[in-house]
């Protein structure tokens, strides 16, 4: 017998964050099987931009961009901070 796929449980909320599963499977029909998108908007019941937000992902959960970068003092700066901390 042939395999078959397994029932889509897919029920998005707006607002909420759509489940990496869903994400991965959006991006393997439409990248591996060569499904429209939309086809996928109406599977899965999501607008059109939605879907190719999810297309522009290069990796699977999408990550917060960091404010500013992080400042790391040498032991030098460190200690020159201290003295000077110090001395006044």
């Amino acid at each position: 017998m042939p395999p078959t796929t397994p029932p889509l449980d897919f029920d998005h909320k707006p607002g909420y964050e759509i489940p990496t599963k869903h994400k991965e499977a959006i991006r393997q029909l439409y990248g591996f099987t060569k499904v429209l998108i939309e086809l996928l908007m109406d599977w899965y019941h999501l607008g059109r931009s939605t879907i190719v937000k999810v297309l522009d992902y290069d990796k699977p959960e999408h990550t917060r961009r960091k404010r500013g970068s992080a400042t790391i003092l040498s032991d030098k700066k460190v200690d020159e901070i201290i003295e000077y901390l110090l001395t006044s």
